[in-house]
């Protein structure tokens, strides 16, 4: 097959794709621990922030920030890092010593980006994508990922910290928020505990000094995802029919209905309701499937890659590749999210 570099345009999630971490998670476990909290405080805090953040995420609840969107946690938790004692050379270090990832990825995003336009858009921190263009030799200018200004000169006094650090405690011990996943309407007996959450965040920390990163930093959630994604492809002039996307959780959701359609989508050991308005879903631990999917793409179009896997096929190297339909999505969900629980860890693989 003779490759034709305009052929087809790639867009690759990190986080899941590409390695086993959640980056934020693991600063957040790791800076607990630091600071003399246990792992379990690290643990705990950062999945229920995750959790909130899908409510004002799918659900537009903060006034004060209207592009909010999934994948915003890891504005939230900025504060609470300088609380922690990090510093943007802590966080680059951190995630350089800490990646993992996945099986032969280093080749496979080589090979995509020598036969294909090739680009990484990801919610994760520049720290982390830095480390990572670093460590597998992928040009980071072709990576969308969230910066995070003037992260060292943002002050944040002893009294704050101590305030910051208690807040992050209480809500560890604090139940998991449930809620109406069709409204977002939190259940009667958390409303209190929702609201105490939300106001600490948007009213105590966003009026603080250190409270500046909830204002300056705009990560690369759901909604920015796209709109990146959009970017690329106007300044190009590509159609959408050229073009594919590699994702994993709900920050994908809104490239996916981008290219329904019309381009291509795959989740790889995806989790959520994005994997129901996805193309294909991959299930396994080996990222040549993507490449896999990727030059059938090139050859075949959208339509033919999604009628090659109806049924569902092993891949080459391993693993299940399947074309999501009504009556599969279900079963493909359960799969996926278990091997994604198996692969990269019980406490990432629950996030979304």
């Amino acid at each position: 097959m003779t490759y034709q570099k305009e052929k087809i345009w790639i867009f690759v999630d990190n986080e899941g794709p590409c390695t086993l971490n959640d980056n934020a998670q693991e600063n957040t476990v790791a800076l607990a621990k630091k600071c003399g909290f246990s792992e379990e405080v690290g643990i705990s805090f950062y999945k229920n922030t995750s959790n909130i953040d899908d409510i004002w995420g799918d659900f537009h609840k903060v006034p004060k920030d209207p592009s909010y969107s999934s994948g915003h946690t890891l504005k939230v938790v900025l504060p609470f890092y300088k609380a922690l004692g990090a510093n943007a050379q802590w966080l680059y270090e951190f995630a350089r010593k800490s990646i993992r990832i996945v099986p032969n990825i280093v080749e496979v995003l080589a090979d995509l980006s020598r036969k294909y336009n090739t680009w990484m858009i990801s919610t994760s921190y520049e720290f982390f994508i830095q480390a990572f263009c670093d460590r597998v030799g992928f040009d980071f200018s072709k990576a969308r990922c969230t910066a995070v200004p003037k992260f060292d000169e943002i002050p944040i006094n002893d009294e704050e910290i101590l305030l910051l650090l208690a807040f992050m405690k209480e809500i560890a011990q604090m139940p998991t928020i449930e809620y109406d996943p069709k409204t977002g309407q939190v259940i009667p007996e958390h409303q209190a505990s929702y609201e105490h959450f939300t106001n600490f965040i948007w009213e105590t920390i966003y009026n603080l000094p250190v409270g500046a990163l909830l204002r300056i930093v705009h990560p690369v959630g759901q909604a920015q995802k796209r709109e990146a994604v959009e970017e690329i492809l106007k300044e190009s002039r590509i159609p959408l029919e050229k073009v594919m996307g590699v994702g994993d959780s709900q920050t994908d959701l809104q490239w996916v209905r981008l290219l329904t359609s019309k381009g291509l989508s795959m989740m790889f050991n995806g989790k959520g309701k994005v994997c129901h308005e996805s193309d294909i879903m991959y299930i396994g631990e080996d990222a040549r499937a993507i490449e896999e999917v990727a030059d059938l793409f090139a050859k075949w179009g959208r339509q033919g890659v999604v009628n090659y896997y109806k049924p569902p096929r092993e891949a080459k190297c391993g693993g299940l590749l399947a074309a999501v339909t009504p009556e599969n999505i279900e079963e493909l969900e359960l799969i996926s999210a278990k091997k994604r629980k198996e692969f990269r860890g019980i406490y990432i693989g629950e996030l979304t």
